[in-house]
């Protein structure tokens, strides 16, 4: 069922006003104006916010299929190129972030915080250093987070 008006055009089509696309077909397609506070971008139509990437996405390929969210694949989320964008489960854009270090502190910083633990600096003095809670230092440095980084140096 097409949820759109066609008395005027379609109203997605607007959304293509607000992208820049001069880098060409396969460079990001960065949104021009204000981003939500996710960092997502978004077009208002008829008094109601669409996530922009996912108008363009529709446009470009069809409805995305119930359930399913689309998937970065240049991970830049204000990007709207309908050839960075994937459908997938909730589950593989989880996978997506954790595989691309997209959460949370990375792999190196990580070390670092264990470095400095091991070698006697406080832990709220790493907190500090590093922008984070003082119970996630301790917490890093005794591995109840980031089990899976090692300390081996990359």
């Amino acid at each position: 069922m097409n949820r759109w008006k066609k008395t005027h055009g379609d109203p997605r089509l607007r959304v293509f006003n607000n992208i820049d696309m001069s880098g060409g077909p396969d460079a990001c397609w960065t949104w021009k104006l204000k981003l939500s506070d996710k960092g997502l971008p978004y077009q208002s139509i008829e008094g109601k916010k669409y996530l922009a990437h996912r108008l363009v996405y529709e446009l470009a390929h069809g409805q995305i299929p119930d359930g399913m969210v689309l998937r970065h694949k240049c991970d830049n989320p204000p990007c709207c190129n309908p050839s960075h964008l994937i459908p997938g489960t909730h589950q593989q854009n989880m996978d997506d972030m954790k595989e691309r270090e997209r959460h949370g502190l990375p792999r190196h910083t990580v070390r670092a915080i264990r470095k400095l633990g091991g070698e006697g600096v406080t832990h709220a003095e790493i907190a500090k250093l590093y922008g984070v809670a003082r119970s996630t230092v301790t917490d890093i440095i005794n591995r109840r987070y980031y089990q899976g980084v090692d300390d081996t140096p990359e």
